[in-house]
C-alpha cells in the first residue's frame, strides 16, 4: 500500500566529515540536503609575487668574450711556433744530428703553457667580475670576483647615455656603454666590454624615456 509521507534523505556523519574541511552550508528546501562546502578565504592567494609589481627584465649580458679574441689569436701562435720546434727537433733527432733546440722547445713550450693558464684566468675574472642586467625601472652593476658588489640605478635618474668604442671594437661589434645619472652614489654607470653597444645604448635610452614620461603622468596627471 503506497503512502503519502515525504520522503527524506540523511546524509551519513562519515559522508559530512569527508568533505572538505571547513564549514558545511545545509541548503533546506527540496526533499533531501545539499550539502556544500565553504572553503576558508587563503591569505596565499592574495600574496603578491616577489619583486617589484611591473618590473621585468629586459636585458641581460656579461663581459664579451670577442675581448679576448686578439689575445686567443696571439696564443694560437704561440702554440703553433711551439709544435714548429718540436717537429723541427724530432726530425733532427732522426737523423742523429745534434742540435741546441731542446732548450727552446722547452721554454717555448713553458710560456705557451703559462699564457694560456693566465688568459683563462683573466678570461674568467672579466666574465664572472662584470654582469649587468636591465629592466624597464633599473639598472644593475655587478663587479668583482671573490667579493662581490652590486650596484642598482633607477632609470628615472639617467640623464643621458653614450657608447665607447675602438676601431678594432667597432669591427667586433664590442665596446662600452656609459650612462650618467643624477644618482650621487652612482653618477657614471659603466658597462664594460658588452656585445652590441649601440643597440643596448638605444635599449636604455628607450626605457629610461619611457620611465621618466610613466613618472610625470603619475605626479601631473592631466
Amino acid at each position: 500500500m503506497l503512502t503519502n509521507e515525504p520522503m527524506t534523505e540523511t546524509t551519513p556523519k562519515t559522508q559530512v566529515e569527508s568533505l572538505a574541511d571547513g564549514p558545511v552550508i545545509v541548503a533546506p528546501g527540496a526533499p533531501g540536503a545539499i550539502i556544500q562546502p565553504v572553503c576558508p578565504e587563503s591569505d596565499e592567494a592574495e600574496t603578491p609575487a616577489p619583486g617589484i609589481e611591473g618590473e621585468e627584465t629586459v636585458w641581460e649580458a656579461h663581459y664579451s668574450g670577442r675581448n679576448f679574441i686578439g689575445r686567443m689569436a696571439f696564443g694560437v701562435l704561440l702554440i703553433c711556433a711551439w709544435i714548429v720546434i718540436i717537429l723541427y727537433n724530432w726530425s733532427n733527432a732522426a737523423g742523429n744530428q745534434a742540435s741546441g733546440w731542446p732548450f727552446w722547445t722547452i721554454l717555448v713550450g713553458l710560456i705557451a703553457i703559462g699564457y694560456w693558464v693566465n688568459l683563462g684566468y683573466r678570461y674568467l675574472r672579466a666574465y664572472r667580475g662584470h654582469h649587468y642586467r636591465l629592466t624597464n625601472r633599473r639598472l644593475f652593476v655587478t663587479t668583482g670576483f671573490f667579493s662581490r658588489r652590486v650596484d642598482q640605478l633607477e632609470l628615472i635618474r639617467a640623464k643621458d647615455v653614450y657608447i665607447q668604442q675602438s676601431m678594432i671594437g667597432d669591427w667586433l661589434g664590442i665596446g662600452n656603454v656609459v650612462v650618467i645619472s643624477s644618482e650621487p652614489t652612482l653618477p657614471k654607470a659603466y658597462l664594460l666590454g658588452i656585445d652590441e653597444p649601440r643597440r643596448i645604448m638605444d635599449l636604455i635610452w628607450h626605457h629610461m624615456r619611457l620611465e621618466q614620461s610613466t613618472k610625470t603622468d603619475r605626479i601631473n596627471p592631466v
